[in-house]
């Protein structure tokens, strides 16, 4: 008996080394959708994060090793062109198209488009992809990402279908706390610098006003006293602003206004990698908006 036990301890050990290492190479562009993916192959492997870090994705330049795990992967989850622009080559130039997942041509997914002078490739007709901050478009994408999974590894089709119900339940809560947490500044104006909270205003019925501006581009008196206008004129309530942002221009812009202002984190900059970073995100950013805007 006791031989038995001894064998059937080392087929174990053996088979999780070979599931192990037969476990897919996948490889996401950006925090947030790495958080999902993340979430959907627990208890499987873990996905490896292109865009780490507080980097941003518009400004990334990949690395020849990094080049080389996308040659290597099984799967490669990204959302399209105008998010991650540095992936466009590099991702043509691949052996193997049929690898690659362009999150945003789901049919399914609500869409918002970029004005004319915030789009990367100055197309008037281009999709924003910061989809992720409707939870809506994310249950459609998790969605997605666990039908190409079980395409690739059909032998743990019931763990990536299991994930994917978890997650969408997790999804559910998150969005009725949400919309609890941020009911009360809904007729609250709000000024922001980039348009990415566009999907996130129009879901939680936000009032928000964009000054779409880089924080690599100098920001001149004149463009500092019609934002101090509009946050007068408007009776702005509170500003935000990315973590890239210095914070001196900031207060050179609010201070005397008495408009409170605080960072937003629409990408995941300044949170740790993982599954748990799109709740967290999406978390903080409420519970700043609500903080500084009631």
């Amino acid at each position: 008996m006791k031989n038995f036990l001894i064998i059937l301890i080392f087929l174990f050990f053996i088979l999780s080394s070979v599931a192990r290492a037969g476990s897919l190479q996948v490889v996401v562009s950006i925090k947030p959708i790495h958080s999902i993916v993340s979430c959907i192959m627990q208890g499987i492997g873990t996905p490896a994060l292109l865009v780490k870090g507080a980097s941003s994705p518009h400004e990334y330049s990949l690395r020849i090793s990094e080049a080389m795990m996308l040659e290597n992967a099984d799967i490669i989850f990204w959302l399209g062109a105008e998010m991650e622009s540095f992936l466009v080559k590099p991702l043509h130039s691949l052996n193997k198209q049929s690898n690659v997942v362009t999150l945003s041509h789901s049919p399914d997914l609500h869409r918002i488009l970029l004005r004319d002078n915030h789009s990367h490739f100055h197309d008037s007709e281009a999709d924003d992809l910061h989809l992720w901050l409707n939870p809506l478009n994310v249950q459609y994408i998790a969605h997605v990402i666990a039908m190409e999974l079980i395409k690739k590894d059909p032998r743990n089709k019931i763990i990536y279908e299991k994930n994917e119900e978890e997650f969408k339940n997790q999804l559910s809560q998150l969005d009725k706390e949400l919309h609890s947490i941020l009911q009360p500044v809904e007729k609250k104006k709000i000024i922001v610098f980039h348009e990415a909270y566009r999907y996130f205003a129009s879901h939680y019925n936000l009032s928000i006003v964009t000054f779409p501006m880089s924080h690599s581009v100098f920001m001149g008196a004149a463009s500092l006293r019609n934002i101090r206008s509009k946050i007068i004129s408007d009776k702005i309530s509170c500003l935000f602003y990315g973590p890239e942002f210095d914070s001196k221009i900031i207060r050179s812009i609010t201070n005397d206004t008495g408009v409170m202002s605080a960072i937003l984190d629409p990408e995941g900059m300044l949170i740790a990698e993982g599954p748990e970073l799109y709740f967290q995100l999406m978390r903080s950013m409420s519970n700043s908006i609500a903080k500084n805007c009631s």
